[in-house]
């Protein structure tokens, strides 16, 4: 089932305007060469999303291996504009997160300037199972692209590459950058909200005051086995390794929301 946040971006690139508009191809071949050659560079994986078209373009870099991902196809192309041979892979919270700051950051660059929306860039970082079962983090990336006529957007550009293993907090800031000024534009409450449920804000709020799970059972009414099982799940949510991180980076992901 579609969430809200996912059927507001499809009907944002459903539009008939944009639909009955093109993209010259040479533009769109320049703009394939840069996603072939960024896959090959970072190893990564690169989706060219022409949204006139609601058809995609993707490279595949040696990532792909790990992923289990058909590496001996280079490029394959999509009937769509999402990437769902990844996309499936994503744990379900990273995923409603990456919708939500795609979200916004579509409504903020819509309001822009046609100048200056191009210097923007949304980044985000997934969790993925890979080939062997392990967990990956991977950095999202994406761009809109710059095109010529009044229609916008026409092409979106997707950048995946691979984070190190104990990269954590500093990567949990999903946000929008400009690139040329460095200026932050931080994910508004929707993503925390999503990711984090009440329950796990109350248990959260009981580790850092240094209660164990039989006091945070007592004082919630719940079984010491509820207790560990949400704290084992706000682990997994946050990518920490104990309760001292968890409570670190949940207090870090309400700053970002309030900056």
């Amino acid at each position: 089932m579609k969430s809200e946040i996912k059927k507001k971006l499809d009907k944002n690139f459903s539009e008939r305007r944009l639909r009955n508009s093109s993209i010259d191809l040479s533009v769109l071949k320049h703009y394939k060469s840069y996603a072939k050659t960024f896959a090959d560079i970072h190893n990564g994986i690169a989706v060219l999303s022409d949204l006139t078209a609601n058809w995609s373009y993707t490279y595949l870099g040696t990532i792909a291996e790990r992923l289990h991902l058909p590496a001996d196809e280079k490029k394959l192309e999509i009937n769509g504009i999402w990437e769902d041979f990844l996309l499936e892979r994503v744990y379900p919270d990273d995923l409603a997160i990456k919708h939500a700051l795609e979200l916004q950051f579509l409504d903020l660059v819509k309001k822009m300037d046609p100048a200056e929306r191009f210097n923007y860039q949304a980044n985000s970082v997934l969790r993925v199972e890979g080939r062997e079962g392990q967990i990956m983090q991977l950095s999202h990336q994406i761009f809109y692209l710059d095109t010529p006529g009044p229609e916008f957007p026409q092409l979106a550009l997707c950048c995946y590459t691979l984070l190190p293993e104990t990269e954590t907090s500093i990567n949990l800031r999903n946000y929008i950058l400009n690139q040329v000024t460095g200026v932050v534009h931080h994910l508004d409450g929707y993503g925390a909200k999503t990711s984090i449920s009440t329950r796990e804000k109350e248990i959260l709020s009981c580790i850092k005051e240094g209660m164990i799970s039989k006091r945070i059972a007592e004082k919630l009414g719940l079984s010491i086995n509820t207790v560990n099982r949400h704290r084992q799940n706000i682990l997994q949510k946050l990518r920490v390794r104990n309760s001292y991180e968890a409570v670190s980076v949940f207090n870090k992901m309400q700053q970002d929301i309030l900056t």
